[in-house]
């Protein structure tokens, strides 16, 4: 086989082996961004429900003051309901009594509904923290030996472009541009063996003559219809 030939198939196969590596890069690092985001939601939820448990921790405080301030105004109006001197102020006493007597119901009932959530929540926030701890913690194992063989697959490639680089510089520039023309049109595959006289990178039956010239390997045949660069697989 021609010398510059064997070096061009040395190097389609390096260039493959860097298609795989970068595709499994980019894969690794997309696997890593979706577990970021997937964790970064789950904070946000529970962000989220950190915010709803104060609002009603808070709601919850104003309340009982409210409630206690109810309870003030109502043992006033009903110390009051002594000191009244006619039927038009009794009915007025007894008008803001019952008015108190309702508002306290309803802040009652408000408070009941603030606790039972809070409850709620805290138990649902509970759980959900230690699930994202457990989460979070699978995902820092799971990152570091994604980030290991990320950077294992930066040392494959920059040994591979370094031996790249040592077989371009054996071979003739014209030939080089050729065959980075044919990779680029036909698939990532510009060298091809021939195997049963059929060239494997279009399956194309060849001439006997054109196989037998591809066989003895004194010069670059090319495929007379894919136009790939053809060689004898011995």
């Amino acid at each position: 086989m021609v010398p510059e030939l064997m070096a061009l198939v040395e190097i389609q196969q390096i260039d493959k082996d860097i298609r795989e590596i970068e595709s499994a890069n980019l894969s690794l690092n997309k696997q890593l961004e979706k577990e970021k985001e997937e964790i970064a939601k789950k904070k946000a939820i529970l962000q989220e429900m950190v915010e709803k448990k104060d609002a009603l921790q808070k709601d919850l405080r104003h309340n009982e003051r409210t409630l206690q301030q109810i309870e003030q105004n109502l043992e006033g109006f009903e110390k009051k309901i002594y000191q009244v001197k006619s039927q038009k102020e009794l009915e007025a006493v007894d008008h803001e009594i019952a008015k108190s007597r309702k508002e306290r119901s309803n802040v009652e009932d408000a408070i009941l509904i603030c606790m039972t959530s809070t409850e709620e929540i805290s138990i649902s926030l509970s759980k959900q923290e230690k699930e994202l701890k457990k989460e979070t913690d699978d995902f820092d194992c799971q990152s570091q030996k994604i980030e290991a063989d990320i950077k294992l697959n930066i040392q494959k490639l920059l040994t591979a472009n370094t031996k790249k680089q040592e077989i371009i510089s054996t071979i003739e520039p014209t030939l080089l541009s050729n065959y980075e023309r044919l990779r680029e049109g036909r698939n990532n595959l510009a060298v091809v063996h021939v195997e049963g006289g059929i060239c494997q990178g279009c399956f194309i039956t060849l001439p006997p003559q054109q196989v037998n010239e591809v066989r003895v390997g004194n010069s670059i045949i090319r495929c007379s219809s894919c136009a790939r660069m053809l060689y004898w697989k011995g």
